[in-house]
């Protein structure tokens, strides 16, 4: 269009010193398929230059009628002659609107006119206000693109070719440097060009480039500060705190401007361009938020630090977690980091699943050793859960608790952590002690909030769940079910599950799991303890093959962390009962190097006993499995199950018979415990009585399987004694039991060493040679070759390496890890 309405455009004038951003016009053209694009930014952003460029670009087009407007200057008459001079050009309009206001004559309300008016016609609309085109209403009328602000911003080579048509001097290094210093914003390139260019300067190290930018930003905050027209105090300063603005930010900031209220501030500050428009809340322009927040640093550190705190407490209550834990790591407050995952860890996680291993990255690399960090880590970092630091981490952590008989150490919050801390450190007498306290304070406390209780109540229910103490666990872990939060709740619901499990309730942990089976929290570290649970149905149900996949890809080191023993022992179960039992010691002894960053109490290690035992029994070492239940594993309700089936398969039938009896009816075990020993004193009366074997302990045994749907104790059951024993069952009983296998379906049994081939295994790395073992042992050479070539052949394999392994893998080689 050549011939324009007197005032309808002004100068498309642009300095041969601004490079052509073709990023930024290319996004312009894509969004131009809309009939409204929205280029919103503070002043300095470079919006006008960009118009300028995208007339020059969309004049190359014939077919297009192209004006350009400043709507700051447009009269009340200028929708008339804009629509005037595109009735007389091209059928297909783009009218460019630069510092567009409603203030002016060219308002919203004109525009939205015009573009019902004109079905052909297409706005760009570049602003540094909120305007009414970013209403739903005009939304719903008209298709509106709004321009993100990184499209705005100058790319690397952008800001190379500034300087190259300034004439500097440059390298590239400097050149990476002042791009990422002044984050691509045009005018601060072009203000640090033109310095460089009338001072005749090169720009060729990192130093300069860092010197380049500050005077840059100084600058241009000096301009923005100018067009504020009022003093900027400390108070304005103090709101490049935040990562963006609104009234109740100010507020929580402490902020209280001499010129009015916050509200008014902000208008002040988004009139005169110091912010990124927009209606609901701003944010400061880049280059007067890091100039202001390093002046009132300087000045005032401890303010900022109080400040800091209250913003992220305002944005934790208003629902933004993940932005005030950005906010704690970009300003090193890690203790402040540490509380707001812990608190609103499933919250970050909701919002941004990806961003809480980044958060917990920088923890880890930059956060102290203090009992918020630790616990923090403890909850949430699989890293931390699998370090065998650990154990010395939650000893000094618990090192700079108060003491728990000061009043600030007897508080809920300093008793739950030092119970949580206690347990991590493997000092399980002074957690059940510690605990005993944290109970009793918390039914006296008044005013407590619901995730305190909660969390409270769940260390309460996770100590008695690892000495044993199953009933008080099931009362604790009900209570911080009530109170607590949805993520929260699943974890303790977990926990309950596999209790139940553990006891024998199949039944019941199954109602729990498949009434969460729909949860998002499922998926999370808080629904490892379900997810474990879940895997153990599977076995109870006969599947072995589901509940090992489930199990292999998960290690329980974050929200099921302590669950870790009772994982191990279903997943070892598992191998057993899908046809891999040569595997399963070597899968438990992976396992147990967990004992190393997370001691398993008394009782838990009391369960991978038992465990083993079933592994070695199936591989027919009974007798190596009696001998586990020596020391402090004696006869107990835990272990006389387990030590009976030992004693059965390694040929002591009545001793069997009389222990499982005995702890069977008379010693109130847990419906898990006692089905045991009941299956195990059937099937020792039938080796000593055969069919005079006693029906009424089948009766039993049959009634407690149905009563709690619980079927995986007959795994014990040998094929040996399989047909006699299911003769005895009820049809129905007898049916269910069939489609099961037994935990010797492998049909595998345990190379036999001789004593002298043990010996020489016992001396056998990967690095010693047939000398040395023959010098330790005191025998010639050939004695050891002899020995070898035995020990190769029954280990079916051919080199030292192999046998080392394939010796781990039965068992055959202990290590002082194992329990």
């Amino acid at each position: 269009m050549d011939s324009v309405t007197p005032g309808a455009r002004t100068s498309r004038r642009t300095s041969r010193f601004w490079a052509t951003r073709s990023a930024s016009l290319a996004r312009l053209r894509e969004a131009l398929s809309g009939d409204v694009v929205l280029v919103r930014g503070p002043a300095g952003v470079g919006k006008s230059s960009l118009l300028r460029q995208f007339a020059a670009l969309l004049d190359e087009e014939q077919d297009l009628g192209v004006q350009f407007i400043d709507g700051a200057q447009a009269g009340p008459d200028a929708a008339e002659r804009i629509a005037d001079a595109f009735a007389t050009g091209p059928s297909a309009h783009i009218l460019l609107v630069d510092n567009h206001t409603d203030a002016s004559g060219l308002s919203t309300d004109r525009l939205v006119e015009l573009l019902r008016a004109d079905t052909d016609l297409r706005i760009v609309v570049a602003t540094r206000h909120a305007t009414g085109l970013e209403s739903p209403l005009v939304a719903l009328e008209f298709d509106v693109h709004v321009v993100p602000a990184d499209a705005l911003l100058m790319t690397r080579d952008e800001i190379a070719e500034v300087l190259r048509l300034n004439e500097v001097v440059t390298t590239e290094v400097a050149i990476d440097d002042l791009a990422a210093k002044i984050h691509g914003w045009p005018a601060l390139a072009q203000l640090a060009a033109s310095r460089l260019r009338l001072e005749g300067l090169p720009l060729r190290t990192r130093g300069e480039a860092a010197v380049l930018a500050d005077f840059a930003a100084t600058a241009l905050t000096t301009e923005f500060e100018h067009r504020l027209n009022v003093p900027v105090t400390d108070d304005i300063r103090m709101l490049a705190v935040a990562p963006y603005v609104t009234a109740d930010i100010a507020d929580a900031l402490g902020v209280d401007p001499s010129i009015g209220s916050p509200g008014e501030l902000l208008a002040r500050l988004q009139d005169a361009g110091l912010a990124w428009p927009s209606s609901t809340r701003l944010t400061l322009a880049e280059p007067v938020r890091e100039k202001w927040l390093r002046d009132i640093t300087a000045r005032d550190p401890d303010r900022v630090g109080r400040s800091r705190i209250q913003l992220m407490e305002h944005l934790v209550d208003t629902g933004e977690p993940l932005l005030a834990a950005q906010l704690a790591a970009d300003a090193g407050q890690w203790d402040s980091l540490a509380r707001i995952l812990h608190s609103s860890g499933p919250e970050i996680w909701a919002r941004d699943a990806e961003c809480l291993p980044a958060l917990l990255d920088e923890l880890v690399t930059s956060g102290p050793s203090s009992p918020h960090a630790v616990d923090a880590l403890l909850s949430l970092d699989p890293r931390t859960a699998s370090s065998t630091d650990t154990p010395a981490l939650a000893v000094t952590a618990l090192s700079q608790l108060p003491d728990a008989r000061t009043p600030v150490g007897a508080s809920v919050e300093a008793l739950t952590l030092r119970v949580g801390l206690l347990r991590a450190a493997g000092r399980f007498a002074l957690s059940t002690e510690s605990s005993a306290t944290l109970g009793e304070a918390l039914r006296q406390a008044r005013g407590l909030s619901p995730e305190a209780a909660s969390e409270g109540w769940y260390q309460v229910g996770m100590t008695a769940f690892a000495m044993g103490k199953l009933r008080d666990a099931r009362i604790a872990l009900t209570q911080s079910e009530r109170t607590a939060p949805p993520a929260r709740r699943l974890r303790a619901r977990g926990a309950t599950a596999i209790l139940e499990l553990l006891e024998g309730d199949v039944a019941g942990a199954r109602s729990l799991v498949e009434a969460n089976a729909d949860e998002t929290w499922k998926s999370s570290p808080w629904g490892e303890g379900l997810r474990i649970a879940e895997a153990w149905l599977h076995l109870e149900d006969g599947d072995a093959a589901r509940a090992r996949a489930l199990l292999d890809d998960l290690p329980a080191n974050a929200g099921a962390r302590e669950l870790w023993p009772y994982a191990a022992s279903v997943h070892a179960l598992s191998f057993l009962l899908s046809g891999a039992a040569s595997d399963a010691l070597g899968l438990l002894r992976a396992w147990t190097a967990r004992t190393r960053s997370t001691p398993p109490s008394h009782f838990q290690s009391i369960h991978l006993l038992t465990a083993r035992a079933k592994v070695l029994i199936a591989l027919r070492q009974a007798r190596k499995a009696i001998s586990l239940f020596e020391g402090p594993y004696t006869l107990s309700a835990a272990t006389a199950p387990a030590i009976a089936l030992s004693n059965l398969y390694a040929g002591r039938t009545h001793e069997s018979y009389v222990m499982s009896v005995k702890w069977g009816l008379h010693h109130e075990p847990s419906p898990r415990a006692a089905l045991e020993s009941l299956v195990v004193s059937i099937v020792a009366d039938v080796r000593l009585n055969g069919s005079a074997a006693h029906r009424t302990t089948v009766q039993r045994a049959e009634a407690l399987s149905i009563r709690h749907d619980l079927w995986s104790p007959w795994s014990a059951v040998a094929p040996e004694d399989r047909a006699v024993v299911h003769k005895m069952l009820s049809s129905e009983t007898r049916d269910r039991l069939e489609e099961r296998r037994s935990f010797f379906a492998s049909s595998v049994s345990v190379p036999h060493l001789t004593k002298r081939e043990q010996v020489v295994l016992a001396q056998l790395t990967p690095t010693s040679t047939i000398a040395d073992i023959a010098r330790a042992l005191v025998v010639s050479p050939n004695t050891v070759k002899t020995q070898l070539q035995g020990l190769y052949r029954k280990l079916e394999v051919s080199d030292r390496s192999s046998a080392i392994r394939a010796a781990h893998a039965w068992g055959l080689i202990e290590t002082d890890s194992e329990i």
